[in-house]
């Protein structure tokens, strides 16, 4: 299955590329190729000042630990992919770098847990506090 995959990958990186250097001229591509692997670089090399500032929020509570993880991950993988020559693999690199991309991405691939909550009620006249306290005979 792998196999299928990366040839639909390929597949599609040449096509991309193919038209990317019809429109822009080869040139152009390596000047495309070139661009992308120093701004692959660059974010891989300032990826935990991205990763402070999700932190942040994690601790604000505006995000979960769950999307901080997959946010942090989607961005590396995308750094990643910038950095490998060709249009269709930057492309979906910086998709990967825009938070809202990152977040589908990570629904996609990520399966979310149920998470139970505890629900405490104070002043119902309705539930009563029982505890059972059972005795074990002494032979």
């Amino acid at each position: 299955m792998g196999l299928i995959y990366f040839l639909v990958y390929l597949f599609l990186e040449i096509i991309f590329s193919y038209e990317f250097a019809n429109v822009f001229t080869p040139f152009g591509l390596f000047l495309e190729v070139l661009l992308t692997a120093v701004a692959g670089i660059t974010i891989i090399r300032n990826l935990n000042f991205s990763m402070y500032e999700s932190m942040q929020r994690v601790m604000r509570r505006e995000i979960s630990e769950e999307e901080f993880i997959s946010i942090g991950l989607f961005k590396l993988i995308g750094a990643v992919l910038l950095f490998i020559p060709g249009v269709f693999s930057d492309t979906v690199g910086l998709l990967l770098m825009f938070e809202p991309f990152a977040k589908w991405f990570a629904k996609k691939f990520f399966k979310k847990e149920t998470v139970y909550t505890e629900h405490y009620y104070t002043n119902d006249p309705d539930i009563i506090d029982v505890e059972i306290i059972e005795e074990i005979p002494k032979k």
